[in-house]
């Protein structure tokens, strides 16, 4: 009778498959700083410039400034899905009522701040190039900040698949959480830079 041989302790063959997942999330958890980090980079830079034109007083008048109730509610939204995220991952395994929570939020986000652009382009007149820096900064920004979203979104949607088919999606939720909170604090700045008096 032949007998098994045990397997070495020092097999590189069994080393690097023990490893190998371990390897993989950290590629994708240095993927996604990369990303974060040069969609705010852009961000940023486009914030300091209104933030420069608005001190230099080239911002409009207050007939032509748009409320800032509609704004803020969107912000709100953020928070919320923020938090069912939270909730998601203290979870043993996310279910699906809270993922779609958090889906829904962001989808309704977008749908809020794409209506409410649509409205200061075709009935206050905040319009490119006639309104200047103020419409530049204000569609350019939300512009940034909703494709931002949208990617975050799209990673979430993948993670619902996975709990859809009963996979554990604890980690693709993790990744994306620092992309939700990056997002809202983004929405934050433009907020301050834009909506505020």
């Amino acid at each position: 009778m032949r007998e098994s041989c045990p397997v070495s302790t020092n097999d590189p063959a069994g080393t690097l498959a023990s490893t190998s997942p371990q390897r993989d999330e950290a590629n994708l958890w240095f993927g996604v700083v990369i990303a974060h980090g040069a969609v705010v980079m852009l961000f940023c830079a486009m914030a300091f410039t209104a933030g420069f034109y608005r001190l230099r007083g080239f911002w409009p008048p207050e007939s032509a400034r748009p409320g800032a109730l509609v704004p803020a509610l969107a912000g709100g939204l953020l928070v919320i899905g923020a938090v069912l995220l939270h909730v998601a991952l203290r979870q043993p395994r996310p279910n699906r009522l809270t993922l779609a929570g958090v889906l829904g939020t962001g989808a309704a986000f977008l749908a809020t701040q794409a209506a409410w652009l649509h409205v200061l382009f075709w009935y206050r007149d905040l319009r490119i190039p006639d309104s200047g820096v103020f419409a530049s900064s204000l569609y350019g920004l939300s512009a940034v900040q909703a494709a931002h979203l949208a990617v975050v979104l799209v990673g979430l949607l993948r993670a619902g698949l996975r709990v859809l088919r009963g996979q554990d999606a604890s980690a693709p939720l993790r990744r994306a959480l620092p992309g939700w909170w990056c997002s809202t604090v983004m929405y934050g700045v433009l907020f301050a830079v834009v909506y505020l008096p």
